[in-house]
């Protein structure tokens, strides 16, 4: 096999940096107005010289768990550009080549057709020209370029994964390499032929239709964005709080506790089968602690903050709201019990110990669709699966309630996020959201 058709893996939506600000990894998911795709290779943009000329194959991953990565597309027929495989200005120790290689991009920017590399009109010189560049704006030119299917997950396991990880991954999903071990740091990672079983494994996943979407990715269509999304800049936005639990239960607890939206409340509820009150409680972080030392403690615990608790003179209603974690657990928990199962405890306590009339108890799991946390099946006869989807697609429907409240509609809008299926869909949208903004800057 020729040495020449190397396979490089391009970790993106990786960091800090990337929570506030555009990564430049954006282009490889957009065809340019020319319709050349282009492709940056994290994380400067740059390439060791050893690998210069010899890389045809990319994958775009992300990272999974220590020693997984899962697939979200992929490049064919790369074409490195002027300047990707020079030194930038750190690693070098003389003036000039770091200028240099800056004006070997833009000439080959500018020699590209159709006014040079653009995206909806604005050059990709002036998207980035202040995003911290290190030079390099592209790096490789490719042939095509497509996302995977959203409805397949691929996820390739290094020789170094852990037995606890792989068992976590459906085996008709895992693409188990043999010899080749994780990439310690760097956002790159080269396969080549002389790996041969590793590499062929990889290599028969480009000609795989059935994992890829029909189409090459499009162009930018800025204008159907502009018309569709209206949304203002809100303060999820600007504290950066549109993944954070705790922040969405505020939300959560502070709009069902106005009285103005009851009836906006009681109609989502009563879609699963509960009849709230007029005057009903919405309580935060709720201590499910079971005071009472007449209680079976070790068979039946209690502990931990229920997220929220809604409760009337008929009704206690559990959410535990999950957006990017898991189910807890603590070190006195034994025989698979978890957080859901000492608010069962907590709640069948509270019912038969403190109440003057039986109550009904509900309990539910509010969560993203690419999220759905595993839970036993004792606990799943318990606890309901609310996703942000069923919630997002009522509340548009009763729009017309709280289309006057700005702070209620920046809340609904950030829940859009969370309404995905996987979560390479959803990373999608947050970094197509960031360009769409970036080039109305430049459009204004």
């Amino acid at each position: 096999m020729s040495e020449n058709k190397a396979i490089v893996l391009n970790r993106m939506y990786v960091g800090e940096y990337l929570s506030a600000n555009l990564g430049h990894e954006v282009i490889n998911l957009f065809q340019a107005d020319n319709g050349n795709h282009y492709i940056y290779l994290n994380s400067t943009g740059n390439l060791a010289s050893v690998h210069s000329g010899r890389i045809s194959y990319m994958f775009f991953v992300k990272y999974y768990d220590k020693g997984v990565v899962e697939i979200i597309g992929m490049a064919t027929g790369l074409n490195e550009v002027p300047g990707a495989n020079m030194p930038l200005k750190r690693k070098i120790k003389f003036n000039g080549l770091d200028k240099d290689i800056w004006q070997l991009q833009v000439n080959y920017i500018n020699s590209q057709s159709n006014s040079g590399v653009s995206y909806s009109g604005v050059s990709i010189l002036e998207l980035f020209n202040d995003a911290e560049q290190q030079n390099v704006f592209i790096t490789y030119r490719a042939e095509k370029v497509y996302r995977i299917n959203s409805k397949i997950h691929r996820y390739i396991c290094f020789s170094n994964v852990e037995n606890d990880i792989l068992k976590s991954i459906p085996k008709d999903e895992i693409i188990q390499l043999d010899e080749i071990m994780q990439a310690k740091a760097s956002l790159k990672q080269y396969i080549y032929p002389s790996n041969r079983g590793d590499y062929a494994k990889l290599l028969s996943l480009f000609a795989d239709p059935s994992l890829w979407e029909n189409d090459v990715v499009g162009k930018v269509d800025f204008e159907e964005f502009a018309s569709v999304n209206k949304r203002k800049v809100s303060l999820f936005d600007i504290c950066r709080i549109h993944s954070d639990e705790n922040r969405f239960s505020n939300a959560l607890a502070y709009f069902m506790g106005q009285g103005e939206y009851f009836h906006l409340w009681k109609d989502f509820f009563y879609k699963y089968g509960i009849a709230l009150k007029r005057k009903f409680a919405v309580l935060r972080e709720h201590s499910a602690k079971i005071e009472d030392e007449t209680w079976n403690h070790e068979s039946n615990p209690g502990g931990g903050r229920i997220d929220l608790l809604i409760c009337d003179n008929e009704n206690l209603v559990v959410i535990e709201n999950k957006i990017m974690s898991g189910i807890n657990t603590v070190a006195t928990d034994i025989n698979d019990r978890t957080q859901l199962n000492r608010y069962v405890n907590y709640i069948d306590w509270l019912v038969k110990n403190n109440c003057e009339q039986k109550l009904n108890s509900y309990f539910f799991i509010l969560t993203p669709s690419y999220n759905k946390p595993a839970i036993s099946k004792v606990m799943a006869s318990k606890y309901k699966v609310i996703t942000y989807a069923d919630l997002y697609r009522f509340l548009k429907e009763h729009i017309y309630v709280f289309y006057n409240d700005d702070n209620f509609i920046a809340f609904f809008e950030a829940m859009e996020r969370h309404t995905y299926n996987n979560i390479n869909d959803y990373l999608y949208y947050e970094m197509q959201e960031k360009f769409y903004r970036r080039i109305a800057e430049y459009k204004r």
